[in-house]
């Protein structure tokens, strides 16, 4: 299929297309699933499934999904022309900088170009990221984000390269510990004992002598609660921002979790620094 006839396929079909949970990425996770491991965890933002191709981007998501200051993400954004017709501009881009357009080898054509993410701000403001690993920036690469670069100015929207080096893993792997637990709905754990277990929990850790799963298992036992149900809780209670924690230092289970807030009323305010 030439690459004319893929972009009009995909159009119809609506990928690069759509905010929050209406967007659909590029690709699809059959297209990409030969390239190796993915990640297709589900926003808190946006209520949707992302896809993202190796685990760096997936921490980079983690991160922006638990930004106060990002509004919404969209990934694998197509390099469209204003009518998402062609690709006639990022090859004019290409033959400016007398560079080589990007190509699919599959069908030996040239290929439709992608951001990894295109980030959105309350004020309306968007911000598009590469995401690239430190090692694999070679001459080429530069030279691919450059026509990246380029596109977006001429829209006037920021560029921003990000490696794993900008990456703080720790916060990142804290925030994949409680992240899937945002929602319960399909844990089946009512909202009465959510507070129930809540109540119980908060004194016994603001002593911080008992290791957390030490105390979950305690309240599991005491509430007849299935094994694990309280340290799930935990996490979502995190997740949900309902206790603030400091994201820098690992979550161990075993040792106290220490909180440093227990917020009146949720905010959706945060101090977070590591996303743009």
């Amino acid at each position: 299929m030439s690459i004319q006839k893929q972009i009009q396929k995909k159009v119809k079909e609506g990928r690069g297309q759509g905010i929050g949970k209406d967007y659909l990425p590029w690709f699809t996770a059959k297209q990409v699933s030969s390239r190796g491991k993915t990640f297709r965890p589900k926003g808190i933002k946006t209520g949707r499934e992302h896809l993202f191709l190796s685990e760096w981007e997936y921490f980079y998501f983690l991160l922006t999904d638990w930004s106060g200051r990002v509004f919404d993400m969209r990934e694998q954004y197509p390099l469209l022309d204003s009518d998402l017709m062609d690709i006639k501009e990022t090859i004019q881009i290409a033959k400016e900088l007398n560079v080589d357009h990007p190509i699919e080898p599959k069908i030996n054509d040239l290929k439709v170009i992608t951001t990894d993410f295109l980030l959105k701000y309350p004020d309306n403001s968007e911000v598009a990221v590469s995401f690239k690993p430190f090692r694999l920036i070679t001459p080429r690469e530069v030279e691919k984000m450059e026509i990246e670069r380029i596109y977006w100015e001429s829209r006037g929207v920021p560029w921003e390269l990000v490696t794993d080096k900008d990456i703080p893993v720790i916060y990142a792997k804290n925030v994949d510990y409680v992240h899937s637990v945002y929602d319960l709905t399909g844990h089946q754990i009512s909202e009465s004992t959510i507070a129930k277990v809540k109540r119980l929990m908060e004194p016994q850790l603001l002593k911080g002598t008992r290791g957390l799963t030490e105390i979950t298992n305690e309240i599991d036992d005491k509430l007849g609660l299935l094994p694990g149900n309280s340290l799930t809780i935990s996490r979502h209670l995190i997740s949900t921002k309902k206790w603030i924690i400091d994201m820098e230092q690992p979550i161990i289970p075993y040792k106290p979790l220490l909180i440093q807030e227990i917020p009146v009323i949720k905010t959706l305010e945060a101090d977070f620094k590591y996303a743009n």
